[in-house]
């Protein structure tokens, strides 16, 4: 279930409820999530908690015992939908696994939250995390401005000048929503062209939602230099189609034949 992902009256009822029912609660820090329940007044006295987060999940997972669901479990994330860039997802496979009954109760989000305030259209990709540094960081943020849907990210404050600085290399002429802080006391906003933004205060964990590649884009890249993207032959072939005279499919199976 969710837990707001800074305000507080973004919970629902039906989390309430849940957590106040709940016997077994299973959270990333049981710190911050009793913080949380002390916040809505609710006695956790006799509860037990269990830590589950993304360097232990697989351990925890793998000595669960079946009987624990007997009672009323809950898992929360600390901030937001369990499951999306949080753990969650393993134990929802293990009550399938194991026929267990269970629920998801919707609410607050930090990927929708953005897209619909960035105020772009159409379809779009969440990626997550970039990795931190090195040629994994490179492969993926190409794969990122070179996707044919709407981008989304997430970034820390510890690396978000990075990422800017990356972007204004890669595609200083692409439109950018930056947004800090989400639904907190200092959200912040920003929407411009790359090479027009700057970050006076990163503090705060960030969404970066990025318009999709244009075809002027890609015009700016030579067939050889598109050739060279370390992509898969999928999303290179999208790319030389429309600066070449063949099809998609046609380049692809060139593409793997090589």
């Amino acid at each position: 279930m969710p837990t707001p992902i800074g305000n507080l009256a973004d919970i629902s009822q039906r989390a309430v409820s849940a957590l106040s029912e709940a016997e077994v609660v299973f959270c990333e820090d049981t710190r911050v999530t009793k913080k949380l329940l002390n916040l809505l007044q609710i006695d956790y006295s006799n509860k037990t908690f269990y830590s589950m987060h993304s360097h232990n999940e697989n351990e925890i997972i793998s000595k669960l015992d079946i009987s624990i669901f007997d009672k009323n479990v809950v898992y929360v994330s600390d901030a937001g939908m369990p499951g999306i860039s949080d753990p969650g997802s393993k134990l929802i496979q293990f009550a399938q696994q194991h026929n267990i009954t269970y629920d998801v109760i919707p609410g607050a989000n930090a990927v929708l939250t953005a897209f619909v305030a960035s105020g772009f259209e159409g379809e779009f990709t969440f990626f997550g995390f970039l990795p931190h540094k090195g040629s994994d960081r490179d492969k993926k943020l190409k794969e990122v401005i070179n996707h044919d849907k709407i981008a989304i990210l997430y970034e820390s404050p510890h690396r978000i000048e990075k990422l800017l600085k990356e972007l204004k290399k890669e595609i200083p002429d692409r439109i950018v929503f930056f947004a800090k802080e989400l639904t907190k006391v200092h959200q912040t906003f920003i929407k411009d062209f790359v090479k027009n933004i700057e970050l006076k205060n990163t503090k705060g964990e960030w969404v970066v939602v990025i318009d999709k590649t244009q075809k002027n884009d890609v015009l700016t890249l030579s067939y050889d230099d598109i050739l060279a993207l370390k992509l898969h032959p999928k999303e290179k072939a999208k790319l030389l189609s429309q600066i070449s005279q063949k099809s998609t499919k046609e380049i692809y199976n060139e593409l793997i034949n090589l």
